[in-house]
């Protein structure tokens, strides 16, 4: 496996693309408190989008929004300071991690699968 940094100065574009490639595809959530040490993971959910909130430039955000069928979830990543991708010896996305203020939370694939590849299929 192989690590990616995401420059600050990428983020809104890389994350754009990413939910792009990404959208509807199963994920899981894991998040560590870096505070108390407690980790907590979701369920699947469908990825519905990641973006870069810039609106308070002293405060950003990364918003991380799953759903399943009619309802949407919003995890908001408070003041993050990496944006980490984690890709199989293959190539293909396998998580993203940021690292925020308070936690570290990674976005993990139910597959990691090259998204040409489920382009073909789907």
């Amino acid at each position: 496996m192989s690590k990616v940094a995401v420059p600050f100065e990428e983020w809104k574009e890389f994350l754009n693309s990413f939910t792009d490639r990404h959208r509807g595809w199963l994920v899981r959530l894991e998040i560590h408190d870096l505070e108390t040490e407690e980790n907590v993971g979701s369920e699947f959910f469908r990825l519905h989008s990641i973006e870069l909130d810039t609106e308070d430039m002293k405060n950003p955000r990364i918003n991380i929004t799953v759903g399943s069928d009619d309802k949407l979830v919003k995890h908001v990543l408070f003041r993050p300071s990496h944006v980490m991708l984690h890709l199989s010896p293959e190539g293909a996305d396998e998580s993203l991690n940021v690292q925020s203020l308070n936690t570290s939370t990674t976005v993990y694939f139910r597959a990691a699968v090259l998204p040409d590849v489920v382009d073909g299929v789907a």
